[in-house]
């Protein structure tokens, strides 16, 4: 069944990925149809048994192959959608035509999201967004790393490089998107920013300065980063309420912009996945209005219950997506680095804008994470990292369901943080969060977790907290909703009497 070539370019182990792959999609291999276990294909075909074993792991971690317990690999039930549609998502151009000006300096008087906190100020057992496990980071192999690509060599850091990024790390994410997101993505369509947040930045200049009444549709509730750095280019925003399934596309009818703002697969902080129907009904409205969609895909590494969702990127045919990802969760914040992939008639001024912003992002770091995705530890690490934030994951639901009844938690299914929706006999989400951090808890509302949300009520602004669990150790969580319970208790007894 498997067919390799000793002479292509590709290596063994992509070749064997992709002719497994392939034949789950055509229907050659079947749902619970068991594959050749390691050492014999590896028999078979005259390779190393690693070299089948880092296919295999390639599969799982996409969600085509599933392991069982002493019985092998085995096709998974449930195919995901990436198998649907894979092919070249920006290989049909189509004119913006007056969408994309420049010229107007951004608005000062913006605000900032909080993600940043003194150490010293933080409490004890800390439930913010966006933090990896301060012990997750792969610091052997960094060290590694940077000490073989400092030793003896010193051109790269005596030259500026390419605006767009490291060619090498470029390569790697077009294969790493390949994998695990559906993306047939060319090299030269990648920008290499500091975080999703430079990409922002990038494409802001792109798209509002110069512009009359610029305006950009985002999700309701939604990214504080995104809603104040549009302000801050002069852009009107509107706010677009999501449901269960997403954003409710039929809302844009009313919307006379050009660009919408999106987190489909895991959408901050409500956590909801976009359905696939509402993906392809968001892809129709671009194409009939000429508008262009940022899918910001921040934390899709993780994903708990279930193959991933197909991005929106992977579903476009016309290169109406941009597509934004980062290595901020995945390895770390420290880091400040992501990346936008961008149809490749918008990469000339992305060029020229990231040249005017800072000439590039460091070499160091870009060449030590193309090792990490190049060697295959990237995708080990971040299959380690899951089965940990899962059982943290876990650990949170528990406590939290058993402790505080009636809570509803939404975003269960992936990524490093869910929405706490309270019982409705709780306290605000404001009282909580005070009471929280009377006793060293910081569980926080939306306003100091990143969040947004506009309308004078709020669906869910004074009710939710966005609980981060990925920073914490299951004794962390549970030492930590133990002493939250009584001190809720305590309050509301307080308060009725």
């Amino acid at each position: 069944m498997i067919r390799i070539d000793r002479n292509s370019e590709r290596s063994l182990q992509t070749q064997i990925y992709d002719e497994i792959r392939d034949a789950i999609v055509r229907g050659t291999l079947k749902p619970g149809e068991q594959l050749p276990v390691s050492r014999i294909l590896a028999e078979q075909l005259v390779i190393s048994r690693n070299t089948v074993m880092f296919a295999y792991d390639r599969l799982i971690a996409e969600g085509y192959i599933v392991p069982r317990p002493r019985a092998g690999m085995f096709v998974n039930d449930k195919i995901p959608e990436t198998g649907i549609l894979s092919q070249n998502p920006f290989a049909i151009p189509f004119n913006p035509g007056d969408r994309i000006r420049l010229g107007k300096n951004p608005s000062f008087s913006a605000r900032a999201p909080v993600l940043w906190k003194e150490s010293s100020r933080r409490p004890q057992f800390d439930f913010s967004v966006g933090r990896p496990h301060p012990r997750s980071f792969p610091s052997k192999f960094w060290q590694r790393s940077i000490v073989r690509h400092l030793t003896g060599v010193r051109a790269p850091q005596a030259e500026y490089g390419d605006p767009t990024g490291l060619l090498q790390l470029r390569e790697a994410i077009a294969r790493h998107l390949k994998m695990t997101r559906g993306m047939e993505v060319h090299p030269s369509q990648i920008l290499i920013t500091a975080g999703i947040q430079g990409a922002l930045n990038v494409l802001s200049r792109m798209f509002f300065t110069g512009h009359v009444s610029p305006s950009v549709a985002i999700e309701n509730p939604g990214y504080q980063g995104a809603v104040h750095l549009f302000n801050s280019y002069g852009a009107s925003i509107f706010p677009v309420d999501v449901d269960e399934d997403g954003l409710i596309v039929s809302r844009l009818s009313d919307f006379r912009g050009s660009l919408v703002y999106v987190t489909p697969a895991h959408q901050f902080p409500t956590g909801y996945t976009m359905a696939l129907d509402r993906r392809l009904n968001l892809l129709d409205w671009a194409y009939r209005t000429g508008s262009f969609i940022i899918e910001d895909d921040y934390d899709s590494d993780f994903r708990y219950d279930g193959p991933n969702p197909t991005s929106l990127a992977g579903l476009d045919k016309r290169g109406h997506v941009i597509y934004l990802g980062t290595f901020s969760k995945s390895i770390g914040p420290g880091l400040r680095l992501g990346y936008a992939v961008l149809p490749g008639y918008l990469m000339d001024q992305a060029r020229i804008i990231k040249v005017l912003l800072d000439h590039g992002t460091p070499w160091l770091d870009q060449i030590v994470v193309a090792d990490f995705l190049n060697e295959g530890a990237f995708l080990r690490h971040v299959r380690r990292m899951r089965q940990f934030y899962r059982q943290l994951r876990d650990t949170a639901i528990e406590e939290i369901e058993t402790r505080f009844p009636g809570s509803i938690l939404s975003g269960r299914e992936s990524g490093m943080h869910m929405m706490w929706q309270l019982p409705e006999n709780f306290p605000s989400a404001q009282e909580i969060e005070q009471i929280a951090l009377g006793c060293g808890v910081g569980i926080h509302q939306f306003s100091n977790s990143a969040a947004h949300e506009y309308g004078l009520g709020g669906r869910f602004r004074g009710r939710s907290l966005v609980l981060g669990y990925a920073g914490l150790n299951e004794e962390d969580i549970r030492q930590a909703m133990a002493r939250l319970a009584p001190a809720i208790q305590s309050y509301m007894e307080r308060k009725t009497s």
